[in-house]
């Protein structure tokens, strides 16, 4: 059984459509078309770059560096993977130099990240908001002691909804290493809070 109830909404054909449209129309001078992208994707990569980082001004910048780069290189996207995928892999590099730089362990905290969404609770009302914040205060624990590798993609597949296959060319290693990484992700998950049981989906 997952852990998660739910995760992201998957990309669908119609939205590669209208990127791909979208690129075209600013491959041709039309500056707007980047302005709806930037509409379109920046809530997701925000909410990412806040995810991996833990701090929501630095997200901000990292964010903006992000489109700043995407602007720049726009014109020489050939359409291996998807945009958001080639958006996403820019943000977690820069990410990644920046806790590189500051040699910091991300603080994931998904009650913070507003995810809360993702966890089922079933308890009665009366009691149900403080087990759900000792439920999340124990999840933000035990995703902070997987090794960096599983945590990121845990967070990508469950939180971010994306595939093996985008995870694996994002983070440039192979598909069978994010199954790995995420198998034992789960595996050290459940063992973790194997002590909620039923009641929060596990």
């Amino acid at each position: 059984m997952s852990i998660l109830a739910g995760v992201s909404s998957k990309r669908d054909d119609g939205e590669k459509v209208a990127d791909l449209e979208l690129i075209r129309r600013f491959k041709k001078g039309d500056e707007n078309a980047f302005s709806s992208i930037v509409l379109k994707y920046q809530e997701r990569l925000l909410r990412t770059a806040q995810t991996i980082l833990g701090n929501e001004e630095e997200a901000k910048d990292i964010s903006q560096e992000t489109f700043v780069k995407a602007y720049f290189n726009l014109k020489k996207f050939r359409g291996d993977s998807n945009l958001y995928t080639w958006l996403y892999r820019i943000l977690y590099n820069l990410c990644i130099s920046s806790l590189r730089r500051k040699k910091i362990i991300p603080f994931l905290s998904l009650a913070e990240n507003d995810d809360s969404k993702y966890f089922v609770s079933k308890l009665p009302d009366p009691i149900q908001e403080t087990e759900r914040r000792e439920f999340h205060a124990a999840v933000t624990e035990a995703l902070n002691s997987l090794p960096v590798r599983q945590r990121t993609v845990f967070v990508m597949k469950q939180i971010d909804g994306l595939k093996h296959n985008e995870i694996a060319n994002i983070m440039g290693i192979t598909e069978g290493a994010v199954k790995a990484s995420y198998f034992h992700a789960v595996r050290k998950l459940r063992n973790l809070l194997s002590q909620y049981g039923e009641n929060h989906g596990m």
